[in-house]
């Protein structure tokens, strides 16, 4: 018979249990004494029997709160941000159990964030995105048995951005600043990787002078690559030397892990700036040099060509007086 437990943290109650081999752990809620041993009585009749005999899910409180836990353990740079955007989710349904939210009510939150909150798009969307993920995680986790944002389309701005890149001087001090560290930086500069896709990156992964940044799946069914596709980009002779300089594999831990690194060594260069405007650099000085958006896009490995656009089409050499000044009718 299988064997379920319940404990309690901060007036929460979760169910352990292990099954195939793998252990488990549920949040059920604020509830009392009584329903929680309902819950776990239900529960170990499912898993002894086989069959679904309680389809209960937790509220969206407790269970983003554990979810960002887990988070916080993975991810403890950018664990503020991902609070952050949870908080007006959870502050409006946190007392909602999950599989009472429909997809109309989601629907509704998102046209209040765009026009009442006057929030951008691009911000909607970021928190919409992050709690799709959330949900989805915790259907891997077999913890929720559906997500309630599955199918819920995330805003997108459509406004111009001027993303900020690294002149070749810049680039320069970043190296200086860290001689041990920069053929790391002059790699991903020039090949645009993020920097998911640079852990665990192998020599293998090289085939004819090409880098090929496969999608490998996790246990959600995403891909190393943010889009879910695999793409290939040549090796120009900067990013050649850099890869002959780096170990196999080239990363070899957790990817905030790198964030701080490079944040430390722009820091001692004056240059300022994050991991990923690396991959704006890279994007940037293409488009500069005349390479088209559209393959800069697929070298990139961007889903939509309206981001490429977005973040790059400013930057194209003429300009709109050059282009105009080609017409001839």
């Amino acid at each position: 018979m299988a064997k379920v437990t319940i404990y309690w943290r901060s007036g929460v109650a979760y169910l352990n249990w292990r099954q195939a081999g793998e252990r488990f752990r549920a949040s059920i809620g604020r509830v009392t004494e009584r329903e929680a041993e309902q819950v776990r009585a239900a529960k170990e009749a499912e898993l002894t029997h086989g069959v679904r005999i309680l389809a209960r899910l937790p509220a969206v409180r407790p269970y983003l709160e554990s979810y960002l836990d887990w988070y916080e353990a993975e991810h403890p740079t950018t664990i503020g941000k991902a609070r952050s955007e949870m908080r007006r989710f959870i502050g409006q349904f946190g007392h909602r159990p999950i599989d009472t939210i429909k997809p109309f009510e989601i629907e509704q939150y998102k046209r209040r964030r765009l026009m009442d909150d006057k929030a951008a798009p691009e911000t909607v969307g970021k928190e919409i995105r992050r709690l799709q993920a959330a949900f989805r995680r915790g259907v891997g986790w077999q913890q929720l048995d559906v997500n309630p944002l599955e199918g819920i389309k995330a805003p997108r701005g459509v406004r111009s951005v001027a993303v900020r890149f690294y002149d070749r001087a810049a680039m320069r001090r970043l190296y200086r600043a860290n001689p041990a560290r920069a053929p790391l930086w002059l790699f991903l500069a020039h090949t645009g990787l993020r920097r998911g896709e640079v852990i665990g990156l192998q020599h293998s992964a090289v085939a004819a002078g090409r880098l090929y940044v496969e999608s490998e799946p996790d246990d959600t069914g995403a891909g190393r690559t943010k889009s879910g596709r695999w793409r290939e980009v040549p090796l120009n002779r900067y990013a050649a030397w850099a890869l002959r300089r780096l170990p196999d594999p080239l990363v070899d831990v957790h990817k905030d892990t790198v964030s701080d690194w490079f944040a430390r060594d722009a820091k001692k260069a004056g240059i300022g700036g994050s991991l990923h405007r690396l991959r704006h650099t890279f994007c940037a000085h293409m488009v500069m040099a005349g390479v088209p958006l559209r393959r800069v896009q697929l070298l990139a490995g961007h889903a939509d060509y309206a981001t490429t656009e977005k973040y790059y089409a400013h930057l194209t050499p003429e300009g709109d007086d050059g282009a105009v000044r080609k017409l001839r009718f």
